[in-house]
């Protein structure tokens, strides 16, 4: 399980460490361990793999230093942020990348391909299903740029130009994870999301949608 399983198993090993935050309670209507164990069925994988191409910004197949860098430069630019902003968005987004590559040094050369993205995740699940909120929660921080606890519309678009996802689609997924309606993506919604993207298998669910038209 190299690859992803060592970023859920050493990228989070006591809970939330990311961007200095402590570890915040989300309460979760439908939580992880209330999801059938994973099959890996044809429409997870397409999920998985609609993940995958998101990361991979310059589309050559495999994760890479690079995609991480190329999605930073994309959410900066379309952000306008400042360069003490664009410096702290790169720190947080290359320290995840160099725990999925294993350390500092072997970061610049390791490259994930897909296939093996896709396998690594299922092998995984059992990690998964312990980390994933955290994981979540990350992702989320990521994203809520002014860290004001939620993501706006335009931070949510700005996560959607830094993947390369077209622009059109954001507005029908910010109002899928918008559940309660109020203009905004709280926490708690991000996150739930994000567990039901990754745990589950129902092809009806409207988190399938959560990266844009799956691939």
């Amino acid at each position: 399980m190299a690859g992803v399983a060592r970023i859920l198993s050493k990228c989070f090993p006591n809970g939330i460490i990311y961007r200095s935050f402590t570890q915040k309670a989300v309460n979760l209507k439908r939580t992880p361990q209330d999801y059938p164990a994973l099959n890996g069925s044809e429409h997870w994988r397409r999920k998985i793999r609609t993940l995958f191409r998101a990361r991979d910004i310059d589309g050559d197949g495999y994760l890479t230093k690079k995609d991480y860098e190329m999605n930073v430069h994309r959410v900066s630019s379309y952000m306008n942020l400042n360069e003490n902003q664009a410096k702290d968005l790169m720190k947080w987004k290359l320290f995840v990348w160099e725990k999925l590559s294993g350390s500092t040094d072997a970061s610049a050369d390791f490259r994930l391909p897909e296939d093996d993205y896709v396998s690594n995740m299922l092998a995984a699940y059992p990690i998964i299903v312990e980390k994933i909120v955290d994981i979540a929660s990350c992702d989320f921080d990521t994203v809520d740029i002014d860290g004001d606890g939620f993501i706006s519309p335009q931070e949510h678009k700005a996560c959607f130009y830094g993947f390369g996802i077209p622009l059109k689609h954001s507005t029908d997924v910010f109002k899928v994870l918008d559940t309660d309606g109020d203009g905004k993506i709280s926490r708690q919604e991000f996150v739930q999301g994000f567990v039901d993207y990754i745990l589950s298998e129902d092809e009806n669910s409207p988190h399938a949608c959560f990266f844009g038209p799956l691939v």
